[in-house]
């Protein structure tokens, strides 16, 4: 019972989603052990990505380890920054004793709305050591100006 105070304690200093997302991990994990193995289907995933965003521009970088460069897109649409794959899994047979795999396959789609215009013409994408990492440009954004209309005698 000490165990789940302590969690508890712990998880109401985090902010609400990053606390459901640690309680249903918990939950998982101990159904996986409970059960001793945690055979369901898991065929897409969500890489993780941490966004950085500085005065002139962003840098968005997302864990996609395993992935060739080549099966992975990115696109800018509508001021969103669109990350999508695929994990392709190996098929592997274990014939005799047992076998277990925690390993993720199948697609990701990532839409990642930026708060600001940005240069489509300055978009770089590079990928090294299972890290996606793309720069975007900051547009400075023109000022409205508020003009007065002259209204014409007819």
């Amino acid at each position: 019972m000490s165990l789940f105070r302590n969690q508890s304690i712990a998880l109401r200093n985090q902010n609400p989603i990053t606390s459901w997302q640690n309680e249903m991990n918990n939950l998982f994990d101990r159904f996986g052990r409970d059960m001793g193995t945690l055979d369901v289907d898991l065929t897409d995933f969500s890489p993780r990505v941490e966004i950085k965003e500085k005065d002139k521009h962003y840098t968005v970088s997302a864990e996609v380890p395993g992935i060739k460069e080549s099966d992975i897109n990115v696109t800018l649409k509508d001021n969103n920054l669109i990350l999508e794959g695929e994990r392709k899994s190996e098929s592997k047979k274990e014939e005799e004793g047992y076998f277990s795999s925690e390993f993720s396959y199948g697609s990701f789609y990532r839409s990642i709305p930026l708060d600001e215009e940005v240069n489509p013409d300055t978009v770089k994408a590079s990928y090294k050591d299972g890290i996606l990492t793309v720069e975007l440009d900051k547009v400075k954004a023109t000022p409205q100006k508020t003009i007065k209309i002259p209204i014409l005698k007819s």
